[in-house]
């Protein structure tokens, strides 16, 4: 069996799997769940598409028929994708004619025309295809890029440049196919640079350059000036792809450096390259060809990555792009490497580090090769779930299941054999975990803002809060899998209620929400002994997604909801919310209570179930933040209101609210005791009722 036959017997095996329903998940029409499928691994595997959302429309507008099967809109909202889908359902890979593809372009074009004319107004208010529509009519004024993606599971053998760029007004629509050979061959090799190839002869012509001088080396060398409208058109095009292996590329522009980039572009332009260090970039293949002056010039770039000078690169791309800046006379020098595709998952991250230094941010901070990630590949290893028949599958880099996969099912009874040991709904990637953990820890606006600015922020985070020396063990582990399944779980039932839009901002908000109602001390052992979440819990869910979906709407006043998902502000809104408990509430709901033994007998931990009352008391403490219980603290003590023992229990609140609220330390008798507190501080003025829930 071929590598593009066995990737595509795995992806319509999982096709099937989610269509029917299978392991919990909600049946669908096959060619949504296609593009789901799709647009999940560009996002999250081939790390070229950000925001997206799959939403489907298909109908007649102005003189034809229009298909659209999903969009994303960028950060910065200036640029937009589309996704339209040729789904053929055959068992094994066929030949899509190009006329099809030309067809599908035609449709999602005439769909984009007719959404920045008003077509939502047609369409039915209370539906995903109206939210969709809405929302890039909204932001049509602002657009300057459209990218539009061809998603099959056909081949076509086309290429962007076989089709040519479409203006509509003043917007240039630019073209992507992505069948699932191209797909195929991005995943597994966990390498979506190598898809960039560059021809200078389109965007200015070759750069003369000075060669490595010929040496016993494994890589060679160029330096380079390259005017500043080139490095524009190449992020014009490729955009944040360029940027796969620099830190900064998930970083926002507000740095003192961009800005003086940005300055040195408006005032100073002649003088850019005497200010600027640079770009350092890779590549895995490079042509030359020689100038009528005799020099030497690259012509032809394959694998470009820039993976220092992010910065530099994003800022003169939006000073000529928002300020309208003219790049006539900036130029930045540039060294470019040349590595073999085998070495450059070795030698890239090295040139990153070593050319890093403008903040203390490390390449190896957010590299597959962390030591962090490599302990929880080991962890996800040797750990079996209870039973002893499976396990877990941590794909630290892009494309390692399949090679797995390949590497074990020589065979189709062993190929079988891998699958029911390490299922594909077993297994999750870094930027599942950055979603799995932040949600958890209640930080479901930085999910908000997409798996790869999550991520990053997710390790920026690890690294400030734990010490160098510190591993993940198995217990980790366990609760990070834990979480997961309450993540995947809750995606689910996010995506089978009838909501009007925003799936992707109630889903960490709902897992955050459990989180913080629970006080941090929801059963996870439970969920890993049981590799799936109660009914109850489910229910209870399900109920509160619509809670949140409501909070969201309201608390974001006339501000885009999706925008507004993305503050702190929301956060610290929603949680105000009031999330009713049942009596009893769900099994995993419980605290750990510790009973003395004996003589002669240790003492024991046992899981005790968590009353509603105790719940509703952790949740109205851990409402208030730690500057109202000091205020509550030195109210009682100049009234007199408070007794001793009052002030200490407010004092230790605030202790707690200071430190992010430690799992486990705010038990529910902890709680109940605080609530009077509360209850006093509000009756006599010192504390705000609102801000007590």
């Amino acid at each position: 069996m071929s590598d593009l036959e066995g990737f595509v017997a795995e992806f319509n095996a999982e096709l099937l799997n989610r269509a029917s329903g299978g392991d919990g998940v909600v049946p669908d029409f096959k060619e949504n769940v296609f593009t789901d499928m799709m647009i999940e691994a560009l996002s999250d595997q081939v790390g070229i598409v950000e925001n997206a959302v799959t939403t489907y429309f298909e109908g007649v507008v102005g003189r034809g028929r229009s298909k659209i099967n999903g969009y994303a809109v960028s950060d910065d909202e200036d640029s937009l994708d589309l996704f339209v889908s040729i789904f053929l359902g055959a068992a094994s890979p066929q030949k899509v004619a190009a006329e099809d593809v030309r067809k599908a372009l035609e449709q999602a074009v005439r769909y984009f025309r007719g959404a920045v004319e008003g077509l939502h107004r047609t369409l039915e208010p209370a539906s995903d295809r109206y939210a969709m529509t809405a929302r890039i009519a909204e932001l049509a004024s602002g657009i300057s890029r459209v990218r539009v993606f061809v998603l099959t599971d056909g081949v076509t053998g086309m290429t962007r440049a076989s089709i040519p760029a479409q203006r509509v007004g003043s917007v240039e629509l630019r073209f992507e196919v992505w069948d699932i050979e191209r797909l195929s061959r991005a995943v597994a090799h966990g390498r979506p640079q190598a898809e960039i190839d560059v021809d200078l002869d389109e965007i200015g012509g070759p750069i003369a350059c000075v060669a490595l001088p010929d040496a016993e080396a494994d890589y060679s060398a160029y330096l380079m000036i390259i005017p500043g409208q080139v490095l524009f058109q190449l992020y014009e095009l490729y955009g944040s792809q360029l940027l796969e292996r620099n830190v900064r590329s998930f970083l926002q522009a507000k740095g003192k450096v961009n800005r003086g980039i940005r300055d040195t572009i408006r005032n100073e332009p002649h003088r850019f390259m005497a200010y600027n260090n640079g770009i350092s970039m890779t590549a895995e293949v490079v042509e030359t060809t020689t100038l009528p002056t005799g020099q030497t010039a690259v012509r032809r770039i394959r694998g470009l990555q820039i993976v220092n000078g992010g910065q530099t690169s994003s800022s003169i791309h939006r000073a000529a792009k928002q300020d309208k800046a003219d790049l006539s006379g900036v130029y930045v020098q540039a060294k470019l490497t040349v590595v073999a595709p085998d070495l450059i998952d070795t030698l890239a991250p090295r040139i990153a580090e070593f050319a890093n230094t403008q903040n203390p941010i490390q390449m190896a901070d957010f590299s597959a090769n962390d030591p962090f990630h490599i302990e929880i590949e080991r962890l996800a290893n040797q750990i079996w779930i209870p039973g002893e028949q499976g396990r877990w599958f941590y794909e630290r880099a892009r494309g390692q299941y399949l090679v797995a996969l390949a590497n074990e099912g020589r065979t189709e009874a062993l190929a079988r054999r891998f699958r029911e040991r390490t299922p594909v709904h077993r297994r999750f990637g870094k930027l599942e975990l950055g979603k799995y953990l932040n949600a958890w820890d209640q930080l479901p606006h930085q999910v908000a803002l997409g798996g790869q600015k999550n991520f990053v922020l997710f390790m920026q985070r690890l690294r400030e809060t734990r010490a160098r020396s510190w591993k993940p063990d198995d217990a980790f582990f366990r609760d990070l899998v834990a979480k997961g399944i309450l993540f995947e779980s809750t995606a689910r039932i996010v995506k089978r209620e009838p909501f009007e839009g925003h799936r992707s901002q109630i889903l960490p908000y709902t897992v955050s929400a459990v989180a913080f109602v629970s006080g941090d001390m929801l059963d996870l052992g439970h969920i890993w002994r049981e590799q799936r979440l109660s009914a109850e819990l489910e229910e209870l869910i399900r109920r509160w997604t619509h809670i949140i979906a409501d909070a969201i709407r309201e608390t974001a006043g006339g501000r885009d909801i999706g925008e507004w998902c993305k503050k702190a502000d929301c956060w610290k809104a929603v949680r105000q919310a009031t999330f009713e408990l049942p009596d009893p509430p769900p099994p995993e709901f419980s605290q750990t209570v510790r009973i003395a033994g004996g003589w002669g007998a240790s003492p024991q931990e046992d899981r005790v179930a968590l009353s509603p009352d105790e719940m509703d008391a952790i949740r109205q403490c851990r409402l208030i933040d730690a500057a109202d219980w000091i205020r509550m603290v030195e109210w009682g003590m100049q009234t007199g209101r408070l007794d001793l023992r009052q002030r200490e229990i407010a004092a230790e609140m605030a202790s707690m609210a200071a430190g992010g609220w430690p799992a486990g330390r705010l038990t529910g008798k902890r709680a109940l005791r605080a609530r009077p507190v509360i209850v006093m501080a509000i009756e006599g003025g010192a504390l705000d009722p609102e801000r007590a829930g």
